[in-house]
């Protein structure tokens, strides 16, 4: 295939489907992974609302309502934005402004304070109504609603009828999956309408469903797992997982976890999961240790489900960071996990108590390669590994990927590991596909296949790929190395500034296709 030449085919199936397969080979120097820088606020809050309003009327809601926040871009300490509060709940101390308001509101919204009051001038307001004995709901609710109404960041859809003056009451409120905080995301159609780029195509895995943001500190649209633009690690390799990996010469995949990672806490000091830091950290011990790190994958084998929250320990000092922000702390362990980011807990004496006052006061933290001879210009996580050595690495058990999907066990739902509906031991589902293979000669084979939602799959709708179509169809096209990037809806590819494929979501209209917002995406040229 010449370099940079786009071509779309139809597969045909065994079962009788057909599917259209896009494929473009990259120049290993052409490739980069870049964060979207989220436009238009409203536009968000709109298609988001739209999406989970969708959702809603297919769990047989009937007039359902939708309110969504979009958190600021760029966060600020929870005590700076609103002084005087208290913000602490459940004995976790919230640093966070993002996570402190998205705290807040969740609360309002499952006790039944919160009204939205239509006036005669067309105007609305955000109102509270707190059940007496409840003196700090009170003023955070105050503080809350009139930051709210300035920053107009709050949104109800579909709105209130207009002209009935009367209250809208959130009384029977569906909290946990009809309030949507909205995190970094935008419409890779926004991007290439700015930069003149051979491709654009999505990349990394982000939340997205209702299990996804089970935590305050997680929202729509945030991206998970290993990012390196510009020799900079901007997100840490929560699980292991698959990486794509480019030193400046050449790429490679491979697994990396937490434990490939350095963290350098405030005044220099680092951690590492061996010997060679100024402290040592275990990654998810069954015991713990002075100093653990916790995710959501501890101890999947011994519980047989996700770890939801931190082992409960006295004199434990714990604190949660998503990327590089320390988002909030809390003595005595039980801390919540977030699907897209981890628990650092420190035991008595574990650190000098002057390093764990600053954790708190620079609320921030760095990574370095553990390996001091791994020189990496850009990277990106997601998977599971495809391809090994020109083998298919699904029959494969040597690279452990931490995956685990939402399930019933025992007729109680189990949250998963985001993404919570991807289960890499269940290959033969067929689903829209994005994934990148390294050849023999160095170049780098993108291959994008489109789906549908089953539910509105017409005669039109490509059919699909199994992650085994997946790994064959690159293998036959040369690929030695593979790795699945995200799929389904989020499988978006841009050739020339043009949509190339059919994107997957559907959202229950046949034939109505709908583009999803991504966090971040892979760039050629």
């Amino acid at each position: 295939m010449p370099m940079g030449r786009f071509e779309k085919q139809r597969v045909q199936l065994e079962t009788g489907q057909w599917s259209l397969v896009y494929s473009l080979e990259i120049a290993p120097n052409e490739l980069k992974f870049e964060d979207l820088h989220p436009m238009s606020s409203y536009v968000r809050q709109q298609d988001i609302a739209r999406m989970h309003y969708a959702r809603a009327r297919a769990r047989g809601q009937d007039n359902p309502h939708i309110l969504t926040w979009t958190a600021m871009q760029t966060d600020r300490r929870a005590e700076n934005m609103f002084p005087g509060l208290d913000y602490s709940f459940d004995g976790e101390h919230i640093i966070s402004a993002n996570s402190f308001v998205a705290c807040v509101l969740r609360q309002l919204l499952a006790r039944g304070w919160l009204q939205l009051h239509e006036y005669i001038s067309d105007t609305y307001e955000w109102h509270t109504e707190i059940a007496p004995g409840n003196d700090d709901w009170g003023a955070r609710a105050e503080a809350m609603t009139r930051w709210l109404e300035e920053s107009i960041q709050l949104d109800l859809y579909p709105n209130i009828e207009r002209g009935s003056y009367q209250p809208r009451l959130f009384r029977e409120f569906d909290a946990p999956r009809n309030f949507v905080r909205i995190g970094r995301c935008d419409f890779v159609r926004h991007f290439v309408q700015n930069h003149e780029r051979i491709a654009a195509f999505n990349t990394s895995h982000f939340l997205h469903e209702h299990d996804d943001l089970v935590s305050h500190h997680s929202g729509y649209g945030d991206a998970i797992g290993l990012m390196v633009s510009e020799n900079t690690i901007l997100r840490p390799p929560l699980y292991q997982r698959g990486c794509l990996l480019f030193d400046g010469a050449k790429w490679t995949v491979q697994t990396m976890s937490l434990e490939d990672i350095s963290l350098i806490l405030p005044g220099d000091i680092s951690l590492r999961a061996d010997a060679r830091g100024d402290y040592q950290f275990g990654l998810n011990p069954a015991d713990p240790s002075a100093i653990a790190i916790y995710t959501r994958a501890a101890r999947l084998d011994e519980n047989g489900r996700p770890l939801d929250r931190t082992p409960v320990e006295d004199r434990r000092h714990e604190f949660v960071i998503v990327n590089r922000q320390v988002l909030s702390w809390k003595r005595g362990g039980n801390l919540q996990i977030p699907q897209n980011g981890f628990v650092l807990s420190l035991g008595a004496d574990a650190l000098p108590e002057s390093a764990i006052k600053k954790i708190a006061e620079d609320a921030w933290i760095e990574y370095e390669f553990a390996n001091p001879s791994r020189d990496l210009v850009s990277g990106v996580q997601a998977g599971p590994i495809l391809l090994q050595d020109g083998r298919n690495a699904l029959e494969s058990t040597d690279t452990n990927e931490e995956y685990w999907a939402s399930r019933s066990i025992g007729g109680e739902h189990i949250v998963g590991i985001t993404p919570v509906n991807l289960d890499p031991g269940l290959p033969g589902e067929r689903k829209a596909r994005t994934a990148l293979g390294i050849k023999e000669d160095g170049n780098l084979l993108l291959l994008v296949v489109d789906g549908c939602d089953p539910a509105a799959k017409t005669e039109l709708d490509s059919a699909g790929a199994t992650l085994c179509e997946l790994a064959d169809w690159l293998a036959a096209r040369g690929a030695i190395q593979a790795l699945n990037m995200s799929g389904e809806g989020s499988a978006h590819l841009f050739v020339q500034g043009g949509l190339a494929n059919r994107p997957s979501d559907r959202r229950g209209q046949k034939g109505v296709v709908y583009e999803r917002m991504l966090p971040s995406i892979g760039i050629v040229g």
